[in-house]
């Protein structure tokens, strides 16, 4: 991502006032193409028509609302589970492979033997990378205004705009689309084929009132249990619903000086327990973090860029980013997602 003091550098060739409209956005993207450059966003955000300190405005509160809205996504990226793609823009899918294991290995005591020569084979395959965005105008009087009555650049719209596009992310990372691109689709934690599921225990789903803290502890052990199974040994990240969040607040036994959340990351394997609101009632998460996995792709950050149109007079904004969910198990199925649901 970006932030508001290391956004991309701005290019300040143009005048003000010599606008063509929105023809010059594409002008910019050609001029990078004919000198052999990668297709970048960075053409779109000069210093013609917003100066410094407003394109300051914009990205500040755009990144301020990701951080809040992004709870599953920032879990990816505080650990590092991400792949960036070079010149992201010019390229719409990412291609990767998924692996088979070998066979185990041989003892013996001499060393001599000759185990069984193996070899690791690779399976292809593409993920989609669709440009996740959200659009919005300022008329160009208002932009005039403020800046003669000496007052900051109203930043509504940019706030609502990154926080609209924050939670697409995190709904794509949950949830998955049902859109296809190029034949290709993109899954989510709850829409996986390769996912572990089945239903909760004792009581039903955690936000049910009946829900003890030890039927919580005994589901997140069938978890556990189930993702041993699948050769998944963690770290796990649970995550639960916004009515199984506020359940988790409780004691876990009458007058215990823990939570049930505590209790469960007592559990070894165990690092998070967050909740998440674009995961509906009902459902529950065990994902183990790593890179074989989950990850996110990102082609381009979360940014904000701008053209102009009706002679210069409306000026047009996105926010946009191109980061999707890599979610591959192994060539034999096996994947580190738990997905308890009813």
């Amino acid at each position: 991502m970006i932030s508001g003091s290391n956004a991309p550098a701005l290019d300040s060739g143009r005048a003000f006032f010599n606008t063509q409209g929105g023809r010059w956005a594409a002008e910019q993207f050609l001029k990078q193409l004919k000198a052999g450059k990668p297709m970048s966003t960075e053409a779109l955000r000069t210093l013609d028509t917003l100066r410094r300190d407003e394109w300051k405005f914009f990205d500040d509160v755009v990144l301020e609302e990701a951080k809040i809205r992004l709870r599953a996504v920032g879990d990816l990226m505080s650990r590092g589970l991400t792949k960036t793609v070079p010149n992201g823009l010019g390229k719409t899918i990412y291609e990767y492979e998924r692996m088979t294991d070998m066979n185990p290995a041989q003892l013996s005591l001499d060393g001599v033997t000759r185990s069984e020569n193996d070899r690791v084979e690779f399976d292809p395959a593409n993920l989609p990378l669709p440009i996740m965005h959200k659009d919005f105008w300022i008329n160009l009087r208002t932009l005039m205004a403020s800046r003669t009555r000496g007052e900051s650049l109203e930043v509504t719209q940019a706030r609502v705009a990154g926080r609209l596009v924050a939670e697409g992310i995190e709904d794509l990372l949950i949830n998955g689309t049902s859109k296809k691109y190029a034949g290709q689709s993109i899954y989510g934690y709850t829409t996986h084929p390769s996912r572990a599921t089945s239903g909760f225990g004792s009581n039903g789903d955690w936000g049910q009132s009946a829900k003890t803290g030890d039927n919580i502890v005994t589901d997140v052990l069938t978890m556990l249990s189930a993702m041993h199974t699948r050769r998944c040994f963690g770290p796990y990240a649970i995550y639960v619903p916004s009515d199984a969040g506020v359940k988790l607040e409780n004691d876990f036994k009458a007058n215990s000086d823990l939570t049930i959340r505590q209790r469960l990351l007592q559990i070894e394997g165990v690092q998070s327990v967050t909740t998440v609101d674009t995961l509906a009632t009902s459902n529950v998460l065990m994902v183990q973090m790593t890179e074989d996995t989950v990850c996110m792709v990102e082609g381009e950050p979360l940014q904000t860029i701008q053209w102009d149109v009706e002679g210069g007079m409306v000026l047009n904004f996105k926010v946009m980013t191109i980061q999707v969910p890599l979610i591959r198990g192994d060539a034999q199925g096996r994947l580190g997602i738990y997905h308890m649901t009813d």
